[in-house]
């Protein structure tokens, strides 16, 4: 290891130089399941930098073997139950896959819109969307839902227990949209 005044130059994961007023030495900072584990190791303790380097390494690595590894924050994303509980929590409709919407045209006329989210074969998120001015809430509901059926197949809700869910939120999301104009 070479010294550049303060100690080792090299980088070393989770390894952390300090040198703020009276203040020099090495932190090592790990964390493990909103866990954190922290050391601090003074050069003055120590007698010197690549001393108290040292020391911060043999503690990091014994943690690292002591502790189990990181989680991936991505790979828990990847189970159904968590992506199911992820859209129940942003769905306001009451079914998954059924959404209310408001699209502006050019000119800058608001209409609202039944909406149907669904996941193909090959993992692509997919949409489709009806009218509530040209089906009425109900119609575009119904059609929205039957497209939801025939994609998911048996998987899902029937077509009937979709629309009995849904309409009671998508009246109360219509109505409030039909209040603001």
């Amino acid at each position: 290891m070479s010294l550049k005044n303060k100690g080792p130059s090299r980088k070393a994961r989770n390894i952390f130089r300090i040198d703020v007023q009276a203040t020099h030495g090495w932190q090592v900072r790990i964390q493990r399941q909103n866990r954190s584990y922290t050391q601090f190791f003074s050069d003055k303790k120590y007698g010197s930098p690549t001393k108290a380097f040292e020391a911060a390494l043999a503690y990091r690595d014994r943690l690292l073997q002591e502790l189990p590894p990181p989680i991936n924050p991505t790979a828990r994303l990847r189970t159904p139950e968590v992506r199911r509980k992820a859209a129940e929590a942003i769905n306001r409709s009451g079914v998954i896959g059924i959404g209310f919407s408001i699209k502006v045209t050019r000119q800058g006329v608001r209409r609202p819109y039944v909406q149907g989210y669904w996941t193909d074969a090959d993992g692509r998120r997919r949409a489709t969307s009806r009218s509530i001015e040209a089906h009425g809430l109900k119609g575009a509901l119904e059609l929205v839902c039957r497209k939801l059926y025939e994609v998911q197949g048996n998987r899902g809700l029937s077509i009937e227990e979709m629309m009995r869910r849904a309409l009671p939120a998508l009246e109360k999301l219509y109505q409030q949209t039909r209040t603001k104009r």
